[in-house]
């Protein structure tokens, strides 16, 4: 019985340690080689987080491409929120910190088209 017990702690203690991380919900924006630019079509109206990885002083441009409106309810950083200018079509940020940048953005249809550039 003690042999079966000891058997049982070592099948087990490899399950314990190992570290659950959560999987990242947000889609990941890429650019085509020598381009600026990655784009995203697709139903936006609850709200969608996408990731894009950028160096720092970038200028991240979030432009509506579409027919329907949208609205960028944030971007953040590695070192937190950023704040950005609004255009007509268009919201610009410079970025702070190299790394992953998150951006929510919401359309009013079912049917959205968004443009990501840095330059």
């Amino acid at each position: 019985m003690k042999k079966l017990l000891i058997m049982a702690a070592f099948t087990c203690a490899p399950l314990m340690v190992t570290s659950v991380q959560a999987a990242d919900t947000s889609t990941k924006i890429t650019f085509a080689k020598d381009s600026y630019c990655g784009s995203f079509a697709g139903n936006i109206e609850n709200g969608k987080v996408f990731r894009l990885w950028l160096t720092p002083d970038q200028n991240l441009v979030i432009r509506n491409v579409g027919d329907d409106q949208i609205n960028v309810a944030y971007v953040s950083g590695p070192s937190g929120r950023l704040n950005g200018d609004r255009y007509d079509n268009e919201t610009s940020y410079i970025t702070e910190r190299k790394g992953n940048h998150r951006m929510k953005v919401y359309g009013n249809s079912s049917y959205s088209s968004i443009e990501f550039c840095a330059y």
